[in-house]
């Protein structure tokens, strides 16, 4: 037994409260002279790979959530495949406005969001609630018979969507270290990946079996049918995902001071919020320029990525017909997430970030020159599974910021809905760059693209630049408060908040991640 083992304190079941409190550090007794160090005892180890794989197996119900989600979002070009546009009476510009719309309304709702969940506490009603509301919303779009009709439910199903993929990012925040949480946020941007792949094969089924069905068209039945699916799955993950790890109803008492003793122990203080409003929270992020920089790189991704609305258009240009092209659109997506899951496995295993994020910026990059340069049908499919490795770089923007705001939860909870909200502004502005009378080599789509990714890549190294400076200053004696900004003093127990802790006069320091 080492010497760090032998000074774990246990938490024994009469150590927990019976109740929704957090669990501090200080709660669980130390011994005299241990330097008042906690660590995880070896049988509580254990216990963490146990839990670790119940906490997973509940979180695939949020992963289900975001597939239902991005289907929901992402069936319109099929539909557009067979007559919506057409049907619809749209030019392309009312075509483009369409589906722009939709990150109007999911652009405005995620930070109020975001801090209503870290209020009300409970995922497992908050969440399927909204997915209730955007499968009805799904529905009503298939009974629309104009472009107003069309515009006014993209823009309410961008509304009702919007708490999903902040509010998950933010609960996975709340369960996993830093060394995990790459890989959990894969898996769950792996349901773009899946939804992207199952759009194609779900579309090309639903748009052949029911089209002319009770005298209507198949894009009609798509959007019934996904929404039909979209609620029902809602009522089921009331009984699935959890809660927050102080309040979850799922885990025993132990086993809840377990989760949060073993995500305290990686910051040195509990997971909790003093009494902040949302002015202060908005102020203590805005005025980060770490967050600003994570933002802007999200941005410029963004852009390079927006070919994702209009991949079966891409995909048409290969010259097949429109089930062939909806079906050749699975495997470019299929490879994606086996290339992402594979980089934020070795990005968790290194500790390392920003070395995994811009290396897919720059194959999508090469995706983008090929594209560019032939149309002719073999380079160009090569390239398209290329450009979407795109993805494997943007999903670990997400747990970079969440390692390097780990306190307090409100903070990081505002920050996370900030950056993707304000981010797919870029969304927007992508929605417009398809044009058809581009078609169909799209060059100045793909040069656009290119100047974003080089645009995301100095954003990321720019954020590198300046925590390899912060992390300097904590190695001269400064420190981060509990609002999550530098302060200069001088090392010592008092100041140490955070990002530090003192053991036998030896300094186990917090860092942020690079």
């Amino acid at each position: 037994m080492t010497e760090l083992d032998r000074k774990a304190i246990p938490i024994s079941e009469p150590d927990i409260k019976p109740n929704d409190e957090v669990f501090h550090l200080e709660d669980v007794p130390t011994k005299p002279g241990d330097g008042g160090i906690v660590v995880l005892t070896a049988e509580e180890k254990a216990r963490v790979k146990h839990l670790v794989r119940r906490i997973d197996l509940r979180m695939l119900g949020i992963v289900l959530m975001y597939i239902m989600n991005q289907l929901d979002r992402s069936n319109m070009p099929a539909a557009r495949l067979k007559g919506f546009q057409k049907d619809l009476k749209m030019t392309d510009s009312e075509y483009s406005a369409v589906i722009s719309i939709l990150y109007v309304g999911y652009i405005f709702a995620q930070v109020p969001s975001n801090l209503l969940l870290n209020y009300c506490g409970r995922p497992s009603l908050y969440l399927p609630f909204w997915m209730v509301c955007w499968g009805i919303v799904s529905a009503c779009t298939g009974i629309c018979t104009s472009f107003a009709g069309a515009f006014v439910c993209r823009l309410v199903l961008g509304w009702v969507e919007s708490p999903l993929f902040p509010g998950a990012i933010f609960v996975l925040s709340k369960w996993y270290t830093r060394k995990e949480l790459a890989k959990r946020v894969t898996m769950l941007w792996m349901a773009n990946f899946i939804s992207n792949a199952l759009n194609g094969l779900i579309s090309a089924g639903i748009l052949a079996g029911t089209d002319g069905l009770r005298g209507h068209p198949g894009w009609r039945w798509l959007f019934w049918i996904d929404g039909a699916m979209t609620i029902f799955l809602a009522l089921c993950m009331v009984f699935i995902i959890p809660d927050f790890p102080h309040n979850d109803r799922w885990l025993s008492f132990s086993d809840r001071a377990l989760a949060q003793k073993r995500l305290a122990l990686e910051t040195g203080e509990a997971d909790e919020d003093s009494d902040m409003s949302l002015l202060t929270t908005l102020k203590l992020v805005v005025t980060d320029i770490k967050c600003w920089l994570v933002l802007l790189s999200v941005f410029g991704q963004l852009i390079a990525q927006s070919f994702q609305q209009f991949f079966p258009t891409i995909v048409a240009t290969l010259g097949y017909g429109s089930t062939d092209s909806l079906l050749l659109t699975c495997p470019p997506w299929v490879f994606a997430g086996i290339v992402a899951y594979v980089n934020a496995y070795y990005s968790d295993k290194r500790g390392r970030r920003f070395e995994h994020l811009i290396g897919p910026y720059f194959i999508a990059l090469i995706g983008f020159i090929i594209a560019a340069t032939t149309t002719k049908p073999g380079p160009r499919y090569v390239s398209m599974f290329l450009m979407c490795t795109v993805n494997a770089g943007y999903l670990l923007n997400y747990p970079w910021l969440s390692a390097i705001i780990p306190r307090p939860p409100a903070k990081r909870a505002v920050a996370i809905a900030f950056v993707n909200s304000l981010g797919n502004l870029a969304t927007v502005a992508g929605s417009f760059i398809f044009p058809t009378k581009w078609a169909p080599r799209y060059y100045q789509t793909w040069a656009v693209m290119c100047v974003a990714i080089a645009f995301a890549v100095t954003m990321a190294l720019s954020l590198r630049l300046h925590l390899v400076r912060l992390n300097k200053k904590m190695d001269q004696g400064s420190y981060i408060d509990e609002n999550g900004r530098m302060q200069v003093a001088a090392l010592t127990n008092e100041a140490l908040s955070g990002s530090q802790r003192v053991a036998e006069g030896n300094v186990t320091v917090w860092r942020y991640q690079l």
